[in-house]
């Protein structure tokens, strides 16, 4: 199966990627934040996770990297996530932050950030050995067939 330029291989909760403004922050908007229960004003907490920094809930972290206050701009939700989680993820401006939702990650509620140069949340493509298989059972009927044609031309 050939790459394609259109598809951008991700994992499961994926929202989005996202770019590291010069100012190294990244604003994450409504799309992102999906039907989150995360109100106006709401404080959410940039915490260090294995894969990347995760924000949640501000009740579910004690030790944050950073804390976050959500706001309405332009009828919209946002989050913008400051230098000090873009630093901890050692990202520059212009590189790319995935974001995934971290409760299919991790069974909590919020988001996990990582770095799209290096993301430890990829899974293969869900067709991903089919063109193997499909090459293993061409190559086992054509070693058949050729079995097939040396029985028929040897003598008994």
């Amino acid at each position: 199966m050939t790459d394609s330029r259109y598809v951008v291989p991700t994992g499961r909760g994926y929202l989005g990627t996202h770019a590291v403004s010069t100012g190294r922050t990244v604003t994450l908007s409504t799309a992102v934040l999906g039907d989150r229960d995360w109100t106006d004003r709401a404080r959410v907490h940039a915490i260090a996770h294995a894969d990347g920094v995760a924000l949640v809930p501000a009740a579910e972290s004690t030790e944050p990297i950073a804390a976050y206050v959500l706001c309405t701009r332009h009828d919209a939700a946002r989050i913008a996530v400051g230098s000090a989680a873009v630093a901890e993820l050692g990202l520059e401006p212009g590189d790319s932050v995935r974001v995934y939702d971290l409760a299919v990650i991790d069974d909590r509620p919020g988001l996990l950030l990582v770095d799209a140069a290096d993301d430890p949340c990829l899974e293969a493509d869900g067709d991903a050995g089919v063109d193997d298989e499909r090459d293993a059972e061409a190559d086992g009927e054509r070693d058949a067939e050729a079995d097939g044609e040396r029985d028929a031309g040897a003598e008994p």
